[in-house]
């Protein structure tokens, strides 16, 4: 297979040092890429790293956390955690990201190769810590969320004291316009935090056909958020262009409270 070729001989000029088994690892990318709309347009380094990952490689589990987790203290950092904390937080994430789920694979190939495993990364520990803190009484609701914001950009900080409303209601909104199918997949994957196997094994489907769907549930969801908030914001879908990287960075924080609501 083309392509499978393409991203190990990428993989491998990307990260020279890393000592894999080639037959496994070759087995492992065609099973990432199967089901794939555009497979040529992945990015060849970050899969390969995810599955020599995967495959238990000491040089590139270290080499990931040196290229990803070195944000999470500065990420972290608003939330007054302790160092003890902030290494419990590292550690959860090395569970997640890293432990095969049954009968499947570790969820860090699956998130491989569109270009967003740091914002992954930053969105995790950003979560678990948010959690904690919640679970610990000092925040909570939109509280979190602002403190979330506030840490990661201040453009959206501005953007959502002006239309707290609205973008409040646009993402409720949104949300409970969603097939029931889809608003379903969400809660798996974000409130419960299931993998795509297990997901995919709720729905007796396989695990690139439960990956596509959460993809387009949460394509929708900001397509959603976009329509909603230019009709009350006043402005066309095409002036939200600039908006559209500022909602997303709050889409998956705002998303668990709403449907961990929705599901108490």
């Amino acid at each position: 297979m083309a392509e499978v070729e393409r991203v190990l001989r990428e993989g491998r000029a990307a990260w020279p040092d890393l000592v894999v088994d080639t037959p496994a690892m070759e087995l492992l990318v065609q099973d990432r890429l199967e089901g794939e709309d555009a497979p040529q347009d992945l990015a060849a380094d970050e899969i390969f790293l995810a599955c020599a990952c995967a495959l238990g490689a000491p040089a590139a589990l270290a080499s990931f956390e040196g290229r990803y987790f070195t944000v999470i203290p500065a990420v972290l950092s608003r939330l007054s955690l302790g160092r003890n904390d902030i290494t419990e937080i590292e550690q959860l994430l090395r569970i997640r990201l890293f432990v095969t789920d049954a009968g499947g694979m570790p969820r860090v190939v699956g998130y491989a190769g569109r270009g967003q495993l740091g914002g992954l990364v930053r969105v995790a520990a950003l979560r678990a810590g948010l959690n904690l803190v919640r679970d610990r009484g000092r925040l909570d609701g939109d509280e979190l969320e602002d403190v979330a914001i506030a840490n990661d950009d201040p453009a959206l900080a501005s953007l959502k004291a002006q239309h707290r409303g609205a973008f409040k209601t646009a993402f409720e909104e949104a949300i409970v316009a969603l097939p029931p199918r889809q608003r379903s997949l969400l809660g798996l994957a974000i409130v419960k935090g299931l993998g795509i196997d297990r997901i995919g094994a709720i729905y007796g489907v396989h695990r690139a056909t439960a990956a596509r769907w959460v993809v387009q549930a949460r394509e929708e969801l900001a397509r959603g958020v976009r329509r909603i908030l230019g009709r009350r914001l006043a402005v066309s879908e095409t002036e939200l262009g600039d908006l559209v990287p500022l909602v997303a960075s709050q889409l998956e924080l705002s998303l668990e409270r709403i449907l961990h609501s929705r599901n108490e």
